[in-house]
């Protein structure tokens, strides 16, 4: 490398890597001081890690967690640019890039891979007296970082730079900024005698502000089923968090920031509205998202879901243009992020609800399903495919699935109501009326849950019933109607006829 003068900021890198701050020397090691030069080198683009192992450990083979170490020292003497933000930028997953000026607004292109949420799962604290039995909290913790890295929403920092934290006391903000993530999950363990108990939390580093947190209790016995419980329980439940979270995040910057990840995620909110124009409102926020940032797979996911939603919800069907646009923008969202197990699952439904498609749309949610198991959204998506599709026997499997993987997430209830759905397809209508009548419990004004309750109260000659559970529908839904429900169900192959019969019967015209 040559030996060139660096200024950057009130530094300046001299021949022979003397850093210097406004002429007072900065003290840093000769690794560090490679790192450094080797990013300042690079002129703003991304260095690798495998770049960075190269250069600052030429021939040697080391442990990825040695970057994070010069990179944390790195930031601790260079301290904060004056926009506030980090000289040191990570790209999750692939290196680190040295930011040279105050930075400007960034380009669309770089907005995602800059502006998505990122998370560490720390070294979970061992307060058992049995040291021999570390591996399950170290197994755990590697269970957690691969089923989360299964998201594509967010990055995750490998064990390498998380065990780098091992038996280190530090604040929360300090190793978020160190590792470059905004969200930490830590967590400890504890055994006695045969009893162990895990507990959890998830917190926002830029906060401090504790998010989420739960204990689970098991027996040694069953260690590696505790274990695996654990694991589905703490992941289905921590994506939740965090998509809220940013949401949140988001929020507090309208509408300051235009850029595609923020329409993303103002678009979110919608998605569940009883209102067709609220799915109208997310479609404009993501084809916004999309002109900024045209390959952006989720937000081509989400436009299309939108625009199937809105047919839904609103019991109208889509104009030929509609449903043009809803199977382009699936087609567009699979050839940019057919990897993304969401983007799989929402592009399937499109497929099965607009397109005629139900061989290739069920093929796309079986994939969905099993390259990541532990997200709700998937899972709740599985079970309308196979519903969609003619299986209400899978379809209640997923639906289950996804309520145990997050029982108090508001994707709950709708599960609960999938399982009523599933039940009553399958024409046990007292089953269904008990699933209903819970998921109403709690999500009160779901229109389909009042469909299927009216109906299979009527199937069973409780006619008096049926006719309280439809006046609140048609108060909820007015529009609500036999063409209409026809309308939705045009794709299911007559399957909807036992609704509608019920529907009927109850008095709905």
């Amino acid at each position: 490398m040559d030996e060139a003068q660096h200024r950057f900021g009130p530094f300046v890198l001299k021949p022979g890597r003397q850093l210097q701050r406004d002429g007072q020397p900065v003290a840093l090691g000769p690794r560090a001081l490679t790192m450094l030069e080797t990013m300042l080198a690079a002129e703003g683009e991304v260095v690798t890690k495998a770049e960075l192992l190269e250069r600052v450990w030429p021939g040697v083979i080391v442990e990825e967690g040695n970057i994070t170490v010069q990179i944390a020292a790195l930031r601790r003497e260079l301290g904060s640019r004056p926009d506030g933000g980090e000289w040191i930028v990570t790209v999750p997953r692939v290196g680190y890039r040295l930011v040279a000026a105050p930075a400007a607004q960034p380009e669309a292109s770089s907005a995602e891979a800059e502006g998505k949420p990122s998370v560490a799962v720390l070294p979970f604290v061992d307060l058992s007296a049995d040291a021999t039995r570390d591996y399950f909290a170290d197994g755990l913790v590697e269970d957690l970082i691969t089923a989360l890295s299964r998201f594509k929403s967010f990055a995750v920092v490998s064990r390498y730079s998380s065990f780098a934290y091992r038996d280190r006391a530090s604040d929360v903000r300090q190793v978020a900024r160190e590792l470059g993530v905004r969200y930490l999950l830590e967590g400890s363990v504890r055994l006695s005698g045969e009893r162990v108990r895990v507990t959890v939390q998830l917190v926002d580093a830029a906060t401090g502000t504790h998010l989420w947190a739960s204990s689970f209790d098991g027996e040694m016995g069953q260690i590696f089923e505790f274990q695996d419980t654990i694991t589905a329980s703490v992941v289905g439940l921590v994506e939740p968090q965090i998509r809220r979270a940013e949401i949140e995040r988001t929020r507090r910057r309208w509408p300051e920031n235009p850029q595609a990840y923020d329409h993303f995620l103002r678009a979110l909110p919608y998605f569940g509205s009883r209102d067709p124009a609220d799915y109208l409102t997310a479609l404009d926020h993501l084809e916004r998202a999309i002109a900024l940032q045209p390959d952006y797979a989720a937000a081509l996911a989400y436009a299309s879901w939108s625009l199937a939603r809105h047919g839904t919800v609103a019991l109208t069907a889509l104009d030929a243009a509609g449903a043009a646009r809803c199977l382009q923008l699936a087609r567009l969202a699979l050839q940019y992020g057919d990897d993304d197990p969401l983007v799989l699952a929402i592009c399937s439904h499109s497929l099965l609800a607009i397109g005629l498609m139900p061989a290739e749309g069920l093929a796309m949610a079986d994939r969905a399903l099993a390259a990541n198991p532990h997200n709700v959204v998937v899972q709740v998506l599985g079970g309308i495919c196979n519903m969609l599709a003619g299986d209400p026997l899978q379809a209640e499997a997923c639906y289950r699935r996804a309520y145990t993987l997050s029982p108090g997430a508001p994707e709950a209830s709708e599960s609960l109501a999938g399982i009523g759905f599933s039940r009553f397809f399958m024409r046990d209508f007292e089953g269904a009326i008990g699933w209903l009548e819970r998921s109403r419990a709690t999500l009160a004004d779901w229109p389909p849950t009042y469909w299927m309750l009216t109906a299979a109260y009527a199937h069973l000659g409780r006619l008096d019933e049926a006719r309280m559970v439809l006046q609140r529908l048609l108060q909820l839904a007015p529009h609500s109607s036999i063409a209409g429900l026809r309308t939705v169900g045009r794709r299911s192959d007559g399957r909807f006829e036992v609704l509608i019969e019920g529907l009927r019967k109850a008095g709905l015209s």
